[in-house]
Parts: structure tokens; C-alpha cells; sequence
């Protein structure tokens, strides 16, 4: 009986637990920096802050940092996305001596090389051949995306910061003058513009929100897969 009790509690836990992530509004917020040559970039995915959620951060071009946060307890996961390494061991592969063994695994390197090739030739062929369906298909259901997109998910603008310049001084001015004269025509607020008019440069950095109610985004994905299925089945 403790056993059944266990079972018992322990799905209605799961239960409450995707009822919950369901109504609540998942929350996406995205910042990238690109400065003096130096891209990091960072994206927090939760439901409730710090309670459920993700964090992905990127500090270098070697590492990408991970953290997970499940009822509070954070979790820190670390990838390394430095191609160093490969690119190492596929020159010590190249520089092991040719022996038989190896020579047969090379021609069946080869030989699932020039399958994937067809296969892939295959499939890219197949879906040019189906443009024409997947046009029919979306502009059959894409009312059903339109309003995913503009009723249940949300976006927004946290900031902009760059600093610009370009080869000529005098471009860089007119570029300036450009940009201060479309600038109150739009809604972008936070943004802040610096401009370099000694040496060409580029750096970015911006931050975006966003808002996705996940219980509005099922229900409608399942009332598209009700209107397929049911005209697939006028269609057979």
C-alpha cells in the first residue's frame, strides 16, 4: 500500500507539475553581444524564474555554459564547442600508417559517404517535388500559425547598443543623419547609438523578450491537427 501511495503521489505531482507549466506563460529572454570582435551570447527559458527553468551562455567560442534549475536547485552543465580537437584527431587519423585494415575501412568511409550523398539528393529532390503541396497545405492552415503567432506569443525589445563607423568619416555622417531622421518614425526607444568617425568598427549588442502562452498554442495546434485529420479523410 506505501507503494501504491508513492505511485499515486508521485503522478499527481507530474500532473500538477504540467498543468502548471502549461498555464503559466514561458518566458524567453535573449541577449547577444558582438564587441571588439567577440561574440558571447546568453538565453534564459523559464516558466517561473529560478524555480523552473534554463539558462544557455555563451562567454567563448570553446565552452558553452549550461545551467538547469529544477524547484530552485540549479544544476551547471558545460559543453566544449571547440573544433581544435577534432580538427587534431583527424590529422592523426590521416597520419597513421596505410595498412589493409585501414585501407578497407577508407572505401567503406567512402562508400557510406556517396549513400548519404544520394539519400540526400533523394530527399532534397523529393521535397522540391512537394513545394507545391506544402504551399497548398500553408495557405490552407496558416491562419491557425498567424494566430499562434499573434495572440499567444509575444515579443519585445529590451535594448540596443552599438557603435558604428565606416571607412569614410563622411559616410559615417550620412549614415548618422539617416538613422537620427527614421528613428522617432519607429517605436524602437531603447536604442543607443554610438558612432566611431575615425576608424571603420561594428559592435552590437541587444536583448530581446519574449512571451509564449503555451495552454493557447495547444489548444490551437490541436484544433489544427482535428481540421487535418478530418480533411484527410474527406480527401480518402
Amino acid at each position: 500500500m506505501i507503494v501504491l501511495y508513492i505511485f499515486l503521489g508521485l503522478i499527481a505531482f507530474i500532473l500538477l507539475m504540467t498543468a502548471f507549466m502549461i498555464l503559466v506563460p514561458l518566458k524567453i529572454y535573449i541577449k547577444g553581444t558582438y564587441w571588439d570582435k567577440k561574440p558571447t551570447g546568453q538565453m534564459d527559458i523559464y516558466w517561473v524564474k529560478y524555480f523552473v527553468g534554463t539558462r544557455l551562455r555563451i562567454k567563448d567560442l570553446e565552452h558553452i555554459h549550461i545551467l538547469i534549475w529544477f524547484l530552485g536547485i540549479p544544476i551547471p552543465i558545460r559543453f566544449p564547442l571547440s573544433v581544435e580537437k577534432i580538427k587534431k584527431k583527424n590529422k592523426s587519423v590521416a597520419n597513421e600508417p596505410r595498412t589493409s585494415e585501414n585501407v578497407s575501412e577508407n572505401v567503406e568511409d567512402k562508400i557510406v559517404e556517396e549513400s548519404k550523398k544520394k539519400s540526400f539528393k533523394e530527399k532534397l529532390l523529393g521535397i522540391i517535388g512537394a513545394k507545391d503541396k506544402i504551399s497548398n497545405a500553408w495557405n490552407k492552415y496558416k491562419s491557425y500559425f498567424k494566430k499562434i503567432f499573434v495572440s499567444y506569443i509575444t515579443y519585445s525589445l529590451e535594448f540596443v547598443d552599438a557603435e558604428l563607423g565606416l571607412k569614410d568619416p563622411a559616410q559615417t555622417g550620412t549614415t548618422a543623419g539617416i538613422l537620427y531622421s527614421i528613428m522617432p518614425l519607429t517605436q524602437l526607444n531603447d536604442v543607443n547609438i554610438t558612432w566611431d568617425y575615425q576608424k571603420p568598427s561594428f559592435n552590437f549588442s541587444a536583448g530581446v523578450k519574449m512571451t509564449m502562452k503555451l495552454y493557447g498554442i495547444l489548444c490551437t495546434l490541436l484544433h489544427l491537427y482535428r481540421t487535418y485529420k478530418k480533411d484527410l479523410k474527406n480527401e480518402t
